[in-house]
């Protein structure tokens, strides 16, 4: 599918800070994000780097020490920021819906699939209980989830991870929004039953045409997925391109290690690579670019300057002029 032309999500120097009784700890910083109309977009990167708080920052559900300082977010023209809490519920679920990673800590316990799928349409729709019934059996048989009108009455803890996951994302599309967010959505679920919900994640945002933002740090799924890659590390994003792009000759030596550590890369019997080290506490960032305490790459500059972010002759975007050649000579590839 080509892209779109029309932004309908854009992000700008987007920075999030954690407000302590005498600290503020940066937990992001300069994040720049556009989704198109009918886009998948995945937001890539370990466990820490600040997806899943990017995309709490666009729906205004930050926790209460969290605060975004600097920025804009603005959807189908719209500034959020600043909105009143009225008004973000207005969208939320209705325009923007979002899927999170474990659905039985999503999912009330104490009410039946049924009600909750209804809900939704009962709040956002306003239509006639009865109809909302009729659209939730439809919700549900399109996701499929077989003897749909009896799982209605089922409540989460009756249903296996596969089918929770399903209920979630039937609850997502209730009210046909124009962005879904799915965080992790598969992380808890076997090979087979992952297979099958990025299938479905697939077929629905092709007859949908809805924009998909897909936060992982699997990249086996973004290959199956994405237009376009977004690959966070510390906070930041530090690269941005087309998915076929990215995937054939990365620019961030991050994003080099992230993909040399993909098991298809290795030969049988060969060790697998893997990126030395863990992602730094944003309490304890280290200085310059925050990648260079594991990257074969840097040089003594790479600690003392925060890189912007560089555009290279394919019109990518990276955050390390060391590749680039900005830094140190000519561009430098393996």
């Amino acid at each position: 599918m080509e892209e779109a032309a029309e932004g309908i999500l854009e992000v700008r120097d987007l920075e999030v800070v954690f407000q302590g009784e005498e600290t503020q700890v940066t937990a992001l910083t300069g994040v720049d994000l556009r989704i198109h109309r009918g886009e998948v977009v995945c937001l890539v990167g370990e466990s820490g780097c600040g997806k899943t708080l990017t995309a709490l920052s666009i729906l205004g559900i930050l926790p209460p020490t969290a605060l975004v300082r600097r920025g804009s977010i603005r959807f189908r023209g719209e500034e959020l920021l600043g909105l009143s809490e009225g008004e973000l519920q207005r969208i939320r679920g209705k325009e923007i819906a979002m899927i999170f990673q474990e659905p039985m800590t999503s999912l009330n316990p104490v009410f039946t699939i049924g009600h909750q799928i209804e809900e939704a349409l009962l709040v956002h729709e306003e239509v006639p209980p009865r109809e909302a019934r009729q659209r939730a059996i439809e919700l549900l048989s399109r996701v499929g989830i077989p003897a749909a009108e009896e799982r209605l009455r089922d409540y989460p803890h009756q249903l296996s991870g596969g089918q929770r996951q399903r209920v979630m994302i039937a609850m997502a599309l209730a009210c046909s929004p124009q962005l879904v967010i799915a965080d992790e959505p598969t992380t808890a679920l076997d090979v087979t039953v992952q297979a099958q919900i990025l299938g479905l994640f697939r077929e629905l945002q092709r007859s949908q045409g809805m924009s998909l933002l897909y936060i992982t740090h699997d990249l086996r799924v973004v290959a199956h997925l994405a237009h376009r890659i977004y690959v966070m590390y510390a906070g930041m994003v530090v690269e941005e391109g087309p998915a076929r792009e990215i995937f054939g000759s990365p620019h961030h030596p991050y994003t080099e290690g992230l993909m040399a550590s993909l098991p298809s890369r290795a030969r049988r019997g060969q060790r697998l690579k893997a990126i030395q080290g863990n992602v730094p506490d944003p309490a304890h960032r280290p200085p310059g670019c925050p990648f260079h305490p594991r990257c074969s790459r840097s040089i003594p500059r790479c600690r003392e300057e925060v890189p912007s972010m560089c555009m290279f002759q394919d019109g990518r975007r990276a955050r390390c002029p060391v590749v680039h050649g900005s830094w140190g000579g000519g561009p430098s590839r393996p």
